[in-house]
């Protein structure tokens, strides 16, 4: 090859390049309270008692069983008293197979936090269950029960995409 084809070649070839790894976003992504997707149940609660939450955490779990011939999985679920963004609230943690895959706040009062929320996010979505992005891929929303309650969620879509996966292959 000539020094003008290679270079033609290479001219082409960055921006594939560059596509592929930016879409291609492997690592963690901030979740809410600055918790990163990937990180472990002890990460977590490690991190929670530096802060000064040690105490009053909730944690359940399912997952198959030792005899379960379908492969293993395990979700655990912690829950506990959290404030972002000076309201208070419950956060939920999900790890699904001992990686942090999403978190979902429910503040005492959701409209304070909606105000918080929309000084934070620029482009806060405006109805229930839209979804957005807000860090490399992490994706947000929020969603109202019917007896009003709201409740906002941040996942990785990496994990979750391994969960369903999962779901679909043995559920």
């Amino acid at each position: 090859m000539n020094w003008a084809g290679l270079r033609s070649f290479q001219f082409l070839l960055f921006p594939v390049l560059c596509f592929s790894v930016g879409c291609a976003s492997n690592g963690s992504t901030r979740l809410c309270g600055n918790f990163q997707s990937y990180q472990t149940l002890e990460d977590v609660r490690a991190e929670l008692s530096r802060r000064g939450l040690a105490s009053g955490w909730t944690e359940e779990s399912q997952g198959t069983s030792p005899t379960d011939r379908r492969p293993p999985y395990k979700l655990v679920y912690l829950s506990g008293a959290f404030r972002l963004s000076g309201i208070a609230g419950r956060l939920r943690f999900t790890f699904y197979n001992g990686q942090l895959m999403e978190t979902a706040f429910s503040p005492e009062k959701s409209d304070d936090y909606m105000t918080a929320l929309r000084n934070e996010i620029p482009r806060m979505p405006q109805k229930p269950a839209e979804e957005i992005v807000t860090d490399r891929r992490t994706r947000f929303r929020f969603d109202m029960g019917p007896n009003g309650d709201v409740s906002f969620t941040w996942y990785d879509p990496k994990l979750e995409k391994q969960w369903k996966k999962w779901v679909a292959s043995n559920g």
